[in-house]
């Protein structure tokens, strides 16, 4: 958790946006949102992970608050898409992330918080939305940190803020939306909050403190550290208000403290966890089930466990994700809802059986390796669409054709791992990679995924959870390109020109091998039939039902919700196959546009 405190996850960047334009807001102090569109893909899906989820009383709607900047609404009663909430992004990867929802609970407004980043003075708030329409009708701004998480009052009277950065938790009155409590003395991130009936609130903290405040209090009445050590992530009251239940993100662990004075009550037996966490927490509505999730795995999957009598009596555990479960959310009827990183949601009946669920449309690069393969001029890319490298298919640029990978092509070459007179060390899914024993540059926080070396043997590249980097054979960074997800794989084109690399937001991207200029983007459908390639303009050439997939997000203020317009709308203009195609040879995206126009004037005389 503090590795994503600190480097805040995957990356996603806009791109219509120029330095210059982001220049030009931050020196202006307009405190406005760009106008100018940016590009971004839509699949119906969220393409990141999903950080919080939240349900209204009566069980009819969740909402889904991921990292790729949207919010999404959704119908329980089959799981369907209802609403995509588009609160005003940046062009800055960390400005529009979403990391806490929150619904009232009569189900009328939807509440999201996260990053807002500083390019266009666009401080940290929460945006309330009309759920029913997706009007964004009011803005509480101006606060101090990114939002960590939100929760409503169970009367709906109130709205808690959790904030990063020790600048703890603030209460605002819904009715007026004036700030009502505020307590600023924490030394560290507020992860967590959470309401009883009779409005009193829990917080967790990266201190390792859990406070609990009465209704009209700015001071904690209670205020303990967490038990062993641990680091307290999630909190829930039970229904009763008599119990609170705390969950770790550094361990396998659930404490049940008291809910008048916060001193442990119990602590249900981890038995048989060897394993990851339990930082997420949730009581049935009647009291009887006790609820805990996170990174702990149960027969190879990411699973929850239920305990009976509040945490006493026996356990079950359920497999349910193949990645982390970042939120839970028991439902009146015994169904229970659950969020995944993967970018995950679904639920499971009382007897654990999966009753609906909605799964990432982008292809997994995790582990691609060796598979990741290129053709001498970098045209021709050979992935896996899911994890490890398999599900492999083979991409053509000049044929625009996106088809089951061949069995055995030697024109096709995986990436250079072991070069001659490099030795690089410790660069597998650690923060400390080495050159000849010598450590590289690395941010803090930042992990190493991959490598690849130059034909030529005198740079290599390392793609990590939010950069690509180029360094010469001495170990000096030549360049740096903040990328919009985790780099999973790379690789080098033969004759040198190109860096590839297959990205955490299921994108295969073209980099110019001399300064790490963006050439050009591909997003394959996890389907393996659909598909979408653009250049930084938006040139973009599609497979059928492809341009569907991509759009430009357009803000309209600090005070609205912004505009999606596809592609699709812009075809005539934008749909130019001849330029894409051109992309690659010229390196240049004006001069494939004179050229591809100069073919077309010729096919017109």
């Amino acid at each position: 958790m503090k590795k994503w405190l600190n480097g805040m996850g995957t990356r996603f960047s806009g791109l219509g946006n120029t330095l210059l334009n982001q220049a030009e807001q931050i020196l202006s102090g307009s405190g406005e949102p760009p106008a100018e569109p940016m590009l971004r893909l839509e699949t119906g899906m969220h393409m990141a992970l999903i950080r919080r989820m939240a349900v209204d009383r009566a069980g009819r709607y969740l909402v889904t608050a991921s990292e790729d900047k949207t919010a999404r609404i959704w119908d329980l009663t089959d799981g369907h898409l209802l609403n995509t909430l588009r609160p005003p992004i940046g062009p800055n990867t960390q400005e529009g992330k979403w990391y806490a929802t929150a619904i009232s609970p009569d189900g009328a407004t939807v509440a999201v918080g996260g990053s807002m980043g500083n390019s266009w003075n666009g401080q940290n708030g929460v945006y309330l939305f009309d759920r029913a329409s997706g009007t964004l009708h009011h803005r509480l701004g101006n606060l101090p940190n990114v939002v960590y998480h939100l929760v409503w009052s169970p009367d709906g009277r109130h709205l808690a803020v959790a904030l990063g950065g020790r600048k703890g938790v603030r209460i605002f009155r819904t009715g007026d939306w004036q700030e009502v409590m505020a307590d600023r003395n924490y030394d560290g991130g507020c992860y967590w909050a959470d309401f009883d009936p009779q409005g009193r609130l829990v917080t967790s903290c990266e201190d390792g403190h859990i406070r609990l405040y009465h209704p009209a209090s700015t001071q904690p009445m209670a205020q303990v550290k967490a038990t062993g050590d641990h680091e307290p992530f999630g909190v829930a009251f039970s229904p009763d208000g008599r119990c609170i239940a705390v969950g770790f993100d550094d361990a396998p662990v659930v404490h049940l403290l008291d809910g008048t004075d916060l001193h442990l009550l119990y602590a249900p037996a981890p038995t048989g966890m060897d394993n990851g966490s339990l930082s997420n927490v949730a009581w049935s509505p009647d009291g009887h089930w006790l609820y805990a999730g996170g990174r702990y795995q149960h027969q190879g999957r990411h699973a929850l466990r239920r305990w009976a009598d509040g945490g006493r009596g026996r356990f079950q555990d359920f497999p349910l994700s193949p990645s982390v479960i970042t939120d839970l959310h028991p439902l009146a009827d015994g169904r229970l809802l659950f969020g995944a990183e993967d970018p995950h949601w679904g639920g499971m009946d009382e007897e654990g059986n999966r009753i609906f669920q909605q799964t990432r449309a982008m292809a997994d690069f995790r582990a691609v390796g060796e598979h990741f393969c290129l053709s001498q001029d970098g045209g021709q890319v050979v992935f896996g669409l899911e994890q490890g490298g398999t599900a492999l298919v083979r991409f053509s640029l000049a044929e625009g054709r996106l088809e089951p990978a061949p069995t055995a092509d030697s024109s096709l070459k995986p990436p250079i791992t072991v070069a001659n007179g490099l030795m690089i060390t410790d660069w597998r899914e650690t923060a400390a990679p080495h050159l000849n024993g010598r450590p590289l540059s690395m941010d803090p926080y930042d992990y190493a995924h991959c490598l690849a070396s130059a034909p030529d043997n005198k740079s290599f590249l390392l793609g990590t959870d939010g950069s690509l980097r180029r360094f010469n054979r001495l170990g000096r960074r030549s360049w740096r390109v903040e990328v919009p997800g985790a780099v999973w794989g790379v690789n080098i084109s033969g004759d040198g020109r190109l860096a590839v690399a297959a990205l955490g937001d299921g994108t295969i991207r073209w980099y110019r091998m001399a300064n790490g200029r963006a050439v050009l983007a591909l997003f394959p459908h996890r389907d393996g039939q659909r598909w979408i390639v653009w250049t930084h303009s938006g040139y973009y050439q599609a497979s059928p039902g492809g341009e569907a997939l991509l759009g430009w997000h357009q803000n309209q203020g600090k005070a609205q919700a912004g505009i999606f317009h596809p592609v699709s709308q812009l075809r005539e203009s934008y749909c130019r196959p001849d330029v894409v195609v051109r992309l690659l040879e010229t390196m240049d995206e004006q001069e494939a546009v004179r050229l591809a126009n100069a073919e077309r004037t010729r096919g017109l005389r």
